[in-house]
């Protein structure tokens, strides 16, 4: 096969056809492996968002993005129809932290490995990331962070009652998130996303919050 052939083939128009046996199993092993990147991010992340809404996407982004490089390797033209495609439309999450940004890449690489037909480096490096992250994950456990959500309900409220509440939420969460706030001529309810090390700070903060009157606080493990 001389060069001008070699660079024929190269710029085959024509999708090749794709062994749906091998197909089907990479998928198998890309369900797998995003199925333990969700139950390793539910465990060991500590972002402030809803873990279960967010890993719940891994397995769909994992095998979409296998999907399409399996398909754009076996033809230029899908190729070139892709950059198209996002061209047009773009995707946009939400993402907070950088740490949520991480495991998306992740979720992301697992698709990009197998669509790409390399199973034993994405598997072998899938594993090399998950031990790390469980192994800094047990290694400091003292620095753990237990996330709740932090629900205070008031009658009657006064003016300077809700900056009393937001300035004791502040001073004992080093991370508090407003998540909720409804207020109305006689109720005031206000949701917080915190984190603590231990629960003396939650007695510390209960307390504070109900010296204001008409108050009730509650916490609700969210992990």
């Amino acid at each position: 096969m001389n060069n001008y052939e070699k660079i024929l083939q190269y710029f085959n128009f024509e999708p090749q056809e794709i062994d749906i046996n091998l197909f089907l199993l990479n998928a198998a092993m890309v369900i797998v492996m995003a199925i333990i990147l969700e139950l390793t991010y539910r465990r060991c992340a500590n972002t402030l968002s809803n873990k279960s809404q967010f890993s719940y996407n891994f397995v769909m982004l994992s095998l979409i993005t296998m999907l399409i490089i399996t398909l754009v390797g076996s033809s230029v033209a899908l190729s070139l129809g892709l950059v198209g495609a996002l061209s047009i439309v773009r995707y946009r999450a939400a993402i907070k932290e950088p740490e949520e940004l991480t495991y998306l890449f992740l979720a992301i690489a697992i698709g990009l490995g197998m669509g790409a037909n390399q199973p034993v480096v994405t598997i072998i490096s899938f594993l090399i990331l998950i031990a790390v992250i469980w192994v800094r994950y047990f290694i400091k456990p003292a620095n753990k962070l237990v996330a709740y959500n932090l629900v205070i309900n008031m009658t009657n409220p006064k003016d300077g009652d809700m900056e009393k509440i937001v300035g004791i939420v502040n001073l004992r969460f080093s991370r508090a998130v407003l998540r909720r706030f409804d207020q109305s001529s006689s109720i005031l309810d206000l949701a917080f996303r915190v984190k603590v090390k231990n629960l003396d700070i939650l007695t510390e903060c209960k307390n504070e919050i109900l010296k204001i009157e008409n108050t009730s606080v509650s916490f609700v493990d969210i992990r």
